[in-house]
């Protein structure tokens, strides 16, 4: 991991876990204290799709899919560099 990343790593992931499947698809826990700010970052920089309730805000970021949930957890799918793609988010 590169240093950038780990600062951000930091700053707001609490952890990350990559899925079983074929696909490239990883669940991001954030620190409790981080959610709104990587909120705001997040729908600054995607495309709101859909909306569910107050709870869960759907997002398109070039090819990858975007699940955040109010809650701290993000689902990323078809994502290609977990890494790369966190940083250019969270910058």
């Amino acid at each position: 991991m590169k240093s950038g990343v780990n600062l951000l790593h930091q700053k707001y992931i609490k952890s990350i876990v990559e899925s079983c499947n074929k696909d490239q698809n990883y669940v991001v826990m954030l620190h409790w204290d981080a959610i709104d700010e990587v909120h705001e970052k997040i729908s600054q920089k995607c495309e709101l799709v859909k909306k569910l309730g107050n709870i869960i805000e759907k997002y398109q970021y070039k090819d990858t899919n975007i699940s955040f949930h109010k809650t701290g957890k993000i689902l990323f799918t078809n994502v290609n560099q977990i890494d790369a793609l966190l940083k250019e988010l969270l910058e």
